[in-house]
């Protein structure tokens, strides 16, 4: 019996560059985090689809400091991915616009969608984004 995979990569003429797709994404949430300001928010957010053993955890915590947003990023038992991330609302849109974007890549293995997104409580002292285990 041997090894075998459980998904396929996405069709690409070329090998995925998974450091190039986060470097696109975070220039991206750089862009439009420094759009507008405006008061801090925190949400939790849920994805789903081709989020676990595809660096999806990794590329959060890069696309989440790009933007400037803080929080943490954890995968759940059942499959799916859960983030908490804080910031101002372009920040937050800069960082679920980047996600997207990767996902959209060919350049990785996430495919991913939001399965819920709710709005929670400011979570003071953060100083950064980080993988929870």
């Amino acid at each position: 019996m041997g090894l075998r995979w459980p998904w396929r990569r996405k069709a690409a003429a070329s090998a995925p560059d998974e450091m190039a797709a986060a470097a696109h994404a975070g220039t991206l949430a750089q862009d439009i985090a420094r759009a507008e300001g405006g008061a801090p928010q925190r949400l939790r957010l849920r994805y789903a689809g081709k989020v676990q053993a595809v660096g999806f955890r990794f590329q959060a915590q890069l696309l989440a400091k790009s933007a400037g947003c803080v929080g943490w990023v954890q995968n759940l038992d059942d499959g799916d991915v859960l983030v908490e991330v804080q910031g101002t609302p372009s920040q937050l849109e800069a960082f679920r616009r980047g996600i997207q974007d990767l996902s959209n890549s060919p350049d990785t293995w996430i495919s991913c969608r939001l399965a819920s997104q709710v709005a929670v409580p400011l979570a003071q002292g953060e100083k950064d984004f980080r993988v929870r285990y």
